[in-house]
């Protein structure tokens, strides 16, 4: 849900808004880190920020270009794949691989989970869509004025995957890719650390938030300076947009919280498909109840399909390691 509020806001806003909202995170973690005692700071935690904040400069070209629910749900689908595939699998000498009871329905639901994914990408965002037709009235009109003599053409209805729309996703597909590959390893770092230092503990995994969170703002400040440099007087800074940017990283940093208390509860081959499907879901559905930038009736078909496809892989999933 913490999406929402960076699609509402203006492209010149939302580098802003993330720099604030990791700027909570940065408190959050320091107040975990004061009630856990202090623990030694783990470099191989913060790996996971720079990660995370690498990839969320990401956001904002590809919310602009995909939208923000097909956008997340994209990125969602393929970021569960990178970080179940990492800890089903392992990840060379560094990471042991995690066994399931069940592995046929485990490889069936992430099958599943990646042709919901792909299905997403055909799902046409209004605003793009609204252009696409737009520059093609604008064709006929001239093409009508330059040949009086030929009869007009009528088209009953548009195809329903449009070559020019899948064309200009490309490049927000690609980077989706590349921020799914981040963010899907961003816990990696986490699960190492908890093989190597196996504890009774059950609340261990919070002594490493402060080495991911402050890491997550010290990259994202990096990078809104990098920003300012950049844009230079055109840089957007709005005071008005502390409030919902710190309500936003304080919304952010519950759910990494439970994230990480979740994800040693459940193991990562679990907890990822959950963690990184639901919320893209409910992004979707906001981006249709609200936004209103996913409409058509065989649209909203193609995209309802595609969600149940997920949930039905997500399921599966989570069945996958339990006892039938």
């Amino acid at each position: 849900m913490d999406d929402v509020f960076v699609f509402s806001m203006s492209n010149n806003t939302r580098f802003f808004v993330q720099w604030v909202e990791c700027s909570v995170v940065l408190i959050v973690g320091f107040i975990i880190n004061i009630i856990r005692g202090f623990p030694q700071f783990e470099w191989v935690a913060a790996i996971g920020g720079v990660l995370y904040a690498t990839g969320n400069v990401l956001c904002v070209p590809i919310v602009n270009g995909l939208g923000m629910g097909i956008g997340f749900l994209i990125w969602g689908s393929m970021q569960t794949i990178v970080g179940w595939s990492v800890a089903r699998f392992g990840l060379f000498s560094w990471l042991a691989p995690t066994d399931v009871k069940n592995d046929a329905m485990n490889y069936i639901g992430m099958v599943i989970v990646l042709v919901s994914g792909i299905l997403f990408i055909f799902v046409k965002h209004g605003d793009h869509d609204s252009k696409a037709v737009s520059y093609e009235g604008d064709q006929t009109v001239n093409l009508n004025v330059e040949s009086p003599p030929s009869p007009p053409i009528y088209k009953s209805s548009k195809p329903m995957i449009d070559k020019a729309q899948l064309l200009y996703k490309i490049p927000y597909v690609l980077m989706t890719c590349v921020l799914a590959v981040l963010h899907g390893l961003m816990m990696t770092p986490i699960e190492i650390l908890q093989q190597r230092h196996p504890s009774h503990d059950e609340f261990k995994v919070f002594d490493y938030t402060w080495s991911f969170y402050s890491t997550v703002f010290f990259f994202s400040t990096i990078y809104f300076f990098i920003y300012c440099i950049v844009r230079r007087e055109k840089a957007y800074v709005d005071r008005e947009l502390v409030i919902p940017a710190a309500c936003y990283g304080l919304l952010w940093s519950s759910g990494m919280t439970f994230w990480f208390l979740s994800s040693h509860k459940l193991s990562q081959v679990v907890a990822y498909p959950i963690t990184t499907r639901l919320p893209a879901i409910v992004s979707a559905t906001v981006d249709v109840l609200i936004f209103k930038s996913i409409t058509g009736r065989s649209n909203l078909l193609f995209l309802a399909a595609a969600i149940g496809i997920g949930i039905v892989g997500v399921v599966l999933i989570a069945l996958s390691n339990q006892s039938l």
